[in-house]
């Protein structure tokens, strides 16, 4: 079985006898919903994979191919009428680099434009006249499509990553962004002559792609005939895989091998909580696992035999520093805690869908920032609330890392002060021993808690700081207020299937909070106690934590036999002490 893992090649994908999960189904769908259609996922989707697949479907040159192409699909079953009807060209803004003064990169896009031209020109020769090519490429294009109305046909245009350009700029180069689509600059023009070329003079149908609409609004002049349809309950699984196929791929490299050592039920429970969780329709309760990071696993799998040892693909190393540069702006740096903070849904009256760049940091303006989070696949579609806003939540592990990740920095800004914090980890997680971690917390992170003007949730905090700290991809699931005896635990890290014989512990907490003004002493006090676990008020918590924590463990002791348990109460003393009690199970 191949695996198609980095390959978005329609084409050669299905010549080459690679796995392709059937989404032709959706042909039809888009042809419906109109002829200029904007489409948006994030990174890593299949985005480019489903635009090589449309050009197959539509291009007049791919007519006596369609059998072979499409034969053991839905549109090779059920063609439409449009199958095979147009001249086809593909624009992918991701190969033009778009750094340097707006004239630079304005001549680096018309090369471009012009060297596509001249392919298509040549791959269409029986079709269109022989076209000399202008200086300028917009020139270019509109004889081409003078060229093209003389034809029986139309032209099919799909641009891939539009807004690749202001991904790129956001972090590094805002200004440079602004100078590229001014009104006057290379591209706002080019989506005007685009625009132009819809209007009878040749181009019939338009689809584009992009992590987000946002710069739509920069570009809305030129690009104002668009039709959103990426919250088309239609297509809500036209870019993802279903749970149901990424079981059945699992099936297949499990019985393909030789005496396989992982547990199909196991490595489909990995993939569920690493990979899955987006939601990108509300009349739709389908969810889809990113493509990209599943078949990363997959392959790895097949391959090997066994789990790959980063559950985090490389590949969404540009979204670490997406989320870098929010962290920046006191609006997205606030925003990143309360999502971690508080681990529940966040709720916008909708999602924007027009929105300048610059008001990310507008903190008036709330739903502009978890909007962009959305959009880049940091949070999800969830539900709605009963008035009708939206709740969007953190779909999966993937996620959360790259979260926490970012929180780590702002607690942790010196490089010595994380290495020490990954030699106290170390010491619970394979020795059972949580007393360096927890003068770790107090001497190192309390401090910059009061230092800094974070707005940290109190009862939330300690969690939040744990959790930064604790989380270990290469050995543990980690899971935060997991559901357990018709409650929530606080804290849960479970060894991954394959980490079992690693000596390390599973750990499971439970945390409380008091207030200072709740124990009558101050910091300093505190601070200087050596006995504060037998302070009545502190006492009592630990004992409420241990009765809770008890009784989960309970519960993963039921469901699994092959756990090597630590438990662990936890009392924070406002932001200066913390208590802990070692749970017998």
């Amino acid at each position: 079985m191949k695996l198609p893992y980095g390959l978005a090649d329609f084409t050669a994908l299905i010549r080459e006898g690679y796995v392709y999960l059937d989404r032709t189904r959706h042909l039809a769908d888009l042809e419906d919903l109109g002829r200029s259609l904007l489409f948006v996922r994030p990174r890593r989707f299949g985005k480019s994979l489903w635009l090589r697949t449309l050009a197959a479907y539509y291009d007049l040159a791919t007519a006596d191919q369609h059998q072979a192409l499409f034969g053991n699909l839905v549109a090779g079953r059920e063609p439409t009428p449009l199958a095979h009807r147009f001249f086809v060209l593909i624009w992918n803004f991701s190969e033009i680099e778009p750094r340097g003064s707006a004239e630079a990169v304005s001549e680096r896009l018309n090369s471009y434009l012009n060297t596509l031209f001249r392919i298509f020109l040549d791959n269409y020769r029986d079709h269109l006249p022989a076209i000399d090519l202008e200086p300028n490429a917009t020139d270019t294009f509109r004889r081409i499509l003078d060229a093209i109305r003389r034809t029986p046909y139309r032209l099919y245009l799909l641009i891939d990553e539009y807004d690749n350009f202001a991904n790129e700029l956001v972090v590094a180069d805002e200004p440079g962004y602004q100078d590229l689509v001014r009104t006057d600059g290379p591209f706002k023009a080019l989506m005007k002559s685009v625009k132009s070329a819809t209007e009878g003079q040749g181009l019939d149908r338009l689809f584009v792609t992009g992590v987000s609409p946002v710069v739509m609004s920069d570009l809305s002049s030129g690009m104002n005939m668009l039709r959103d349809v990426y919250l088309e309950p239609a297509l809500a699984s036209l870019c993802g895989f279903r749970e149901s196929e990424i079981e059945d791929l699992l099936q297949r490299i499990h019985t393909a091998q030789i005496a396989p050592t992982w547990s199909i039920d196991e490595a489909l429970d990995v993939v569920r909580t690493w990979y899955n969780g987006y939601r990108f329709a509300l009349d739709s309760d389908e969810q889809v696992y990113n493509p990209t990071m599943s078949l990363y696993f997959l392959d790895h799998l097949a391959r090997h035999g066994a789990y790959p040892r980063q559950l985090l693909d490389a590949n969404l190393a540009t979204d670490e520093d997406k989320l870098r540069h929010l962290g920046e702006l006191a609006t997205g740096r606030q925003t990143l805690l309360d999502i971690v903070q508080h681990d529940r849904s966040i709720e916008i009256p909708e999602l924007a869908s027009r929105f300048r760049l610059g008001e990310l940091s507008d903190e008036t303006r709330p739903d502009r920032l978890v909007s962009f989070l959305y959009y880049f696949g940091m949070l999800t579609l969830e539900g709605t609330t009963d008035y009708l806003s939206l709740r969007l939540s953190v779909p999966n592990l993937v996620a959360r890392k790259l979260y926490l990740d970012r929180i780590r920095d702002l607690l942790l800004p010196a490089p010595i002060d994380g290495s020490a914090a990954d030699d106290a980890v170390r010491r619970l997680q394979r020795d059972g021993d949580i007393e360096p971690l927890l003068s770790f917390v107090e001497t190192k992170i309390f401090p910059v808690l009061s230092n800094r003007d974070y707005r940290f949730v109190n009862e939330l905090a300690v969690k939040t700081i744990l959790l930064t700290l604790l989380f270990n991809d290469l050995a543990y699931q980690v899971a935060s207020e997991p559901e357990l005896h018709r409650g929530y635990a606080d804290l849960l890290l479970l060894r991954r299937p394959d980490s079992r014989d690693t000596g390390l512990f599973d750990l499971l907490f439970e945390i409380k909070y008091l207030k200072l003004s709740d124990l009558g002493q101050t910091g300093e006090q505190l601070r200087g106690n050596t006995d504060v676990d037998i302070l009545p008020r502190v006492h009592e918590a630990l004992d409420d934590a241990e009765a809770q924590a008890r009784r989960y463990a309970g519960t993963l002791i039921e469901r699994s036999s092959d756990l090597k348990l630590r438990v662990f109460a936890v009392v924070a003393l406002g932001f200066e002490r913390l208590v802990a009690r070692q749970v017998e199970v």
